[in-house]
């Protein structure tokens, strides 16, 4: 296999009082994938804490991480991850995005995020997806209150749930995104409910978030294995 060196972009931080036992996302992420992807290698860059982006050749692919914040905030670290995004991609650097990461992909290709109309999307959902073979429906950990409300034009639609229609896109060009979190565990979205239910989430729907944990079976390795694949296809040729 082809070593490949891949860069996490860090767009969000996880509280402090929840990192010395979840560790950061980019760490969430290397749990996740590193084990189908042997071959590559992890760096990481956090422009939401004021670190400069890569240049856009200086790695095979990028992995863009979920944010409290939202992708249409006028920063201007969020304006130069757009124009970085059309950088990698005018060099064919595959790059794949989650929640946030989703988000602002789309922004940067020709399509829009707003708020949800239907609110805040909390805990495991049911989501039907084609990730490189029929439509399955899947579980998935989800935590978002943005979605994304416009398909950029070379993107189409390949998964979604009942609350989030546009929850995959696959692009025309190396991008792939998810909203929702191959890279959480059960306990890191319980953390998160209880410490924002009440204030930041409505109290019923952080109860119902838990609840869903227990309802809804997440396995999130079979799409670890497609994103293995599709960074492998778009760094070695098909």
């Amino acid at each position: 296999m082809t070593a490949l060196s891949l860069c996490i972009i860090e767009n969000g931080l996880v509280p402090d009082d929840l990192k010395p036992h979840f560790g950061s996302y980019p760490d969430m992420i290397r749990r996740w994938l590193a084990p189908s992807l042997p071959e590559a290698s992890f760096a990481e860059c956090s422009p939401v804490a004021g670190e400069a982006l890569p240049a856009a050749d200086a790695y095979d692919g990028y992995l863009l991480t979920g944010s409290r914040h939202s992708s249409y905030e006028d920063g201007d670290w969020i304006r130069d991850i757009r124009q970085f995004l059309r950088q990698a991609i005018g060099l064919k650097r595959p790059v794949f995005g989650i929640c946030f990461g989703h988000q602002v992909m789309a922004d940067a290709f020709g399509g829009h995020t707003a708020k949800a109309e239907n609110g805040w999307g909390v805990g495991a959902q049911e989501y039907t997806a084609s990730l490189g073979g029929p439509h399955d429906k899947v579980g998935f950990f989800v935590f978002h209150q943005d979605q994304v409300t416009s398909v950029p034009p070379a993107a189409k639609v390949i998964g979604g749930s009942a609350h989030c229609p546009n929850g995959v896109l696959e692009y025309s060009f190396p991008a792939l995104s998810v909203q929702f979190h191959p890279e959480f565990t059960a306990e890191y979205v319980e953390a998160l409910a209880n410490k924002y239910g009440g204030h930041v989430i409505p109290s019923d729907t952080s109860q119902a978030a838990i609840a869903s944990l227990q309802n809804v079976t997440v396995d999130n390795t079979k799409l670890a294995s497609n994103v293995a694949e599709f960074f492998r296809k778009w760094t070695e040729g098909e």
